[in-house]
């Protein structure tokens, strides 16, 4: 039982950067403006092997719905088999990737033919577009500033694949390759080129009590989880909802190589620390633009160690128990990045607190839905990094509708401050015009589970401030976006 996530890169660019102008998410007007690919639903999936600690009543809520017939491709016992093959590493149990629900199903019986040799997998196909509805300036100081300040599009499409070593005499042990190619109008909203995404091996000890993950890893899917409830396609984390990337962390499409090890304390609590090489001090635009266009770079200029550690806490929803998940931590950054306040250089980290709740559960029969309730509460040095503080509350509901249990609407506020010395420093020594102090928005979305793998989501988000770069009469922002995300 899983939920939306992993929409597209775009999707989740669709609110989570939808009106911040790429510059804010890295130093010297460089920015992250990324996004995962859009997520997708993951079918319930009970596992043919012992569970681990965290999968022992702690399996995130699905929101597919009911097993698809098992006349024509589909087979919900192959979906069910499918899905304990997902990728380990992604979320506090590993269950992020979708497997089960796909458009293609079984069609020449090509998924069964491979899942009895160990193999898994999803093709993806995925596209985002922003448009601002309001009268203003379409430019910042002669270029393009934020999302949908003039139409912005991105797609990517790719394949993500899993193998059971357990086939060659290594149980526990997997292998996940993630790669995919893009196209970007506004190079901050995502790279452009080909690239691997994760390239990794998971692997499971003392009966799957501590999990290891080393590789090419996109530590945005393992830390933090920014994609709870679904938001990875509805967009329920709002603007700079991941300011670990301009502190460090790999984020998607600027993967690093790393090791994470987690060790799960009971059903329910965990703690997962990682060691990874640091993205480009310069921001994930320089990253996958320059230092390491195609994903595997190990090593890069000026980038050093980083290290996070995250604790949490999380109850699966069922028919007595609502959904519950805590998790904070913090992350440290040996490069050295400018440091606005005394023109030299510091070293960067980041501290975070995350939690949601289930507030309601109309259906037993399907514990996961109902209305849920978040927050999230986000902290950076203000002499290195853009923004200082993120605030976000939040509302969504998982299977809004009986007969909609795919579905999921969300209303997200956020709130964040710019750096006192960020904002001096581009005045002073770049002479632009004065950056504003904050940012605030306002954003609401509908992800439409059309068909089996297959999502549409329009949405729309207003932001006071969309950038932190300004021009005379950009003041503000209303965006309409429609992310599609179809996984074959």
């Amino acid at each position: 039982m899983n939920s939306l996530q992993r929409i597209s890169l775009p999707a989740l660019l669709s609110i989570a950067f939808m009106s911040l102008p790429a510059q804010l998410f890295a130093q010297d007007a460089t920015n992250d403006g990324t996004s995962p690919r859009p997520t997708d639903p993951q079918n319930s999936a009970a596992s043919q092997e012992p569970p681990s600690p965290a999968e022992v009543g702690s399996t995130p809520p699905s929101i597919v719905g009911p097993p698809p017939s098992s006349t024509g491709w589909y087979d919900p016992a192959l979906s069910e088999r499918l899905q304990t093959m997902r990728v380990k590493s992604w979320g506090p149990d590993g269950s992020l990737a979708i497997f089960g629900d796909n458009l293609l199903g079984n069609a020449g019986g090509v998924r069964s033919t491979l899942a009895d040799y160990g193999i898994a997998g999803i093709i993806f196909v995925s596209g985002v577009q922003w448009q601002n509805l309001l009268n203003s300036p379409t430019k910042t100081n002669g270029s393009q500033a934020y999302l949908g300040q003039k139409y912005t599009a991105t797609s990517v499409d790719g394949i993500i694949g899993t193998y059971d070593m357990g086939h060659i005499g290594l149980t526990g042990g997997q292998i996940v390759v993630d790669g995919g190619c893009s196209v970007s109008s506004y190079l901050p909203a995502y790279a452009r080129g080909c690239r691997f995404f994760n390239l990794a091996f998971n692997y499971s000890l003392f009966d799957r009590r501590v999990d290891l993950n080393v590789g090419i890893l996109d530590n945005n899917f393992s830390f933090v989880d920014t994609y709870v409830g679904g938001s990875t396609q509805t967009g329920s984390f709002g603007p700079s909802a991941n300011l670990q990337a301009q502190s460090g962390l790999s984020y998607e499409p600027g993967s690093a190589p790393g090791l994470n090890v987690t060790y799960h304390f009971d059903s329910n609590w965990y703690d997962k620390i990682g060691v990874q090489r640091s993205v480009s001090p310069q921001g994930l635009v320089q990253e996958y633009t320059y230092y390491n266009p195609h994903g595997t770079t190990f090593t890069e200029p000026n980038a050093k160690a980083l290290v996070i550690d995250e604790v949490g806490f999380r109850e699966t929803a069922t028919a007595d128990t609502l959904f519950t998940y805590i998790r904070g931590g913090g992350l440290y950054n040996w490069s050295q990045y400018t440091d606005f306040n005394t023109r030299g250089t510091d070293t960067n980290w980041n501290a975070y607190l995350l939690a949601d709740q289930q507030l309601s559960r109309p259906d037993p029969g399907r514990a996961y839905r109902g209305w849920y309730a978040g927050l999230s509460v986000m902290e950076s040095p203000p002499n290195v990094d853009v923004f200082r503080n993120y605030f976000e509350a939040r509302v969504y509901n998982l299977g809004p509708f009986q007969s909609r249990p795919g579905d999921a609407f969300n209303i997200v506020a956020t709130y964040s401050e710019f750096s006192s010395y960020a904002r001096q420093y581009y005045i002073e020594q770049l002479g632009l015009y004065p950056p504003q102090k904050n940012t605030t928005s306002l954003n609401m979305s509908y992800a439409w589970h059309v068909l089996p793998g297959t999502y549409l989501i329009p949405g729309l988000g207003f932001t006071n401030h969309p950038s932190f770069i300004t021009a005379a009469g950009q003041g503000h922002d209303l965006n309409f976006f429609l992310s599609f995300g179809a996984y074959l």
